[in-house]
């Protein structure tokens, strides 16, 4: 939220006494679907940027556009895991993947995700992904005022 300039607060109750996976997916589905409801049809956004997020020795390149046909492509190097890290802060490494694929999926947003550099650790380059992420998504929010509030299509509709 502080790198796409947008303010978000988030309330939930899930079951973490048992692990990570339904309360994380849960809030990355409903965030999705926030944004793509706050985004309404898009039109007079800028819909696409690219972004690169640093963190530590991270560095990580997010291409974005939000155009109703979900998708998400990455070369993260989440599996291969040298330190044999379990947690990247609070969210178990395994669930990284599939929160960004829910909060992708939800938002009907295409991403493509391109680490450039490996973090010392996963929470740098989650946190990375984290802030190119979120720099994308104010670029893509943003209005661009030569559009006229028209849909950045040449079909001049985001249909799915």
């Amino acid at each position: 939220a502080k790198e796409a300039k947008m303010s978000v607060e988030v309330k939930c109750n899930g079951d973490l006494y048992v692990d990570d996976h339904h309360t994380s997916e849960d809030v990355s589905i409903a965030l999705g679907q926030v944004l793509n409801t706050a985004f309404g049809t898009k039109a007079g956004l800028n819909r696409m940027w690219c972004a690169t997020g640093t963190y530590g020795d991270a560095e990580v390149e997010v291409t974005m556009d939000l155009s109703n046909r979900p998708c998400i492509t990455h070369n993260l190097s989440l599996s291969s895991n040298p330190n044999d890290e379990e947690y990247a802060g609070d969210l178990s490494i395994e669930m990284l993947d599939h929160v960004l694929e829910s909060l992708v999926m939800n938002s009907k947003s295409t991403v493509h995700i391109v680490e450039n550099k490996a973090g010392k650790t996963v929470l740098e380059t989650a946190m990375a992904t984290a802030m190119a992420y979120g720099a994308a998504l104010r670029m893509c929010a943003a209005v661009d005022p030569r559009r006229a509030g028209k849909t950045a299509s040449s079909k001049g509709t985001l249909s799915v």
